[in-house]
This record gives structure tokens, C-alpha cells and sequence, in this order.
């Protein structure tokens, strides 16, 4: 198996795990709650406000603009770059347990994104907004999962 396939599997899990923590910074400054709507932000494709904080770089971490909309774009990078990757390596002799895991991983990174997009519209309803979390736990491991089978898999 070309060595490709394993270094997409760790950009994805980078890609994943940044997300996730993105995700833990709009949790944690009820970032959901200020713009509620999809897929713009109050009519704009990037809000007024992402950049009200100086020095610019508290933005990040402090504005819950700007952490909604960081959130959303990992969020949406990492659900296309999972299928994306799905896609394309759909004809390639994976294994039994690798294709799983890749399976597993493009159909949980539609729940995931789902999830989000809902909770967001629904203005952050405590049982999705725990699915989604719960959902992050589980698309990492998802992720994991299928980084450690493409390592068993056999060299062609």
C-alpha cells in the first residue's frame, strides 16, 4: 500500500483533533449562542466582530465570533477532507478492519457535521449539544482506529 494513504490518515487526525479543541473553545464561551444561524453568520460570510479584540491574537481564544466561526471551518474542512479521502481510497485494498474504520469514519463525520449545524439552528439544546461532543470523541476514535489498521496492513 502506497505510504500516502498512512500520511492522509495523519493529517486527518490532526485535522480532527483541532477541530475538536476548536470545538471545546465554543463550548466553553457559549460560542454557539451568538450567531445561530447557517450557513452565514448573521448575513455574513465572516462576521463584523472576528477581529474586536487586540491584540489580534486573543481573537482565537476570547472572541466567541471568532471561535464559532474557527470552529466551523474545521469543521467543515474536516468533514471534506474525510470524504474526500474516503472517496478516493475506496478502490484501495485496505483490509477488512481498515475499511471499516474508513467507512465508519465517513459516515460518522456526516453525523458529526449534522449535529453541529443542528445544534447550532436549534439554539444549542443541551442533549444535541452533548451528541455533538460525544460525537467528536467518537470520530477522533474513529480516526485512530483506522490510522492503526492502515499500519497492519500488509505492504503490495
Amino acid at each position: 500500500m502506497p505510504r500516502g494513504w498512512a500520511m492522509g490518515v495523519h493529517g486527518l487526525l490532526t485535522l480532527v483533533f483541532v477541530t475538536v479543541v476548536a470545538g471545546a473553545f465554543v463550548a466553553g464561551l457559549d460560542a454557539g449562542l451568538v450567531y445561530p444561524t447557517f450557513p452565514k453568520m448573521g448575513g455574513y460570510w465572516i462576521p463584523p466582530e472576528y477581529t474586536a479584540l487586540s491584540p489580534w491574537y486573543r481573537n482565537l481564544f476570547e472572541n466567541p465570533v471568532a471561535v464559532q466561526f474557527n470552529h466551523r471551518v474545521l469543521g467543515l474542512t474536516t468533514a471534506a477532507a474525510v470524504l474526500a479521502f474516503s472517496l478516493a481510497s475506496f478502490s484501495v485494498k485496505f483490509g477488512r478492519r481498515a475499511a471499516m474504520a474508513r467507512n465508519l469514519l465517513a459516515a460518522m463525520v456526516i453525523v458529526q457535521a449534522s449535529l453541529g449545524i443542528g445544534t447550532l439552528l436549534y439554539h444549542v439544546p443541551i442533549p444535541m449539544a452533548a451528541a455533538h461532543q460525544t460525537g467528536s470523541l467518537a470520530l477522533l476514535s474513529f480516526a485512530l482506529w483506522l490510522g492503526y489498521n492502515l499500519k497492519r496492513v500488509p505492504k503490495v
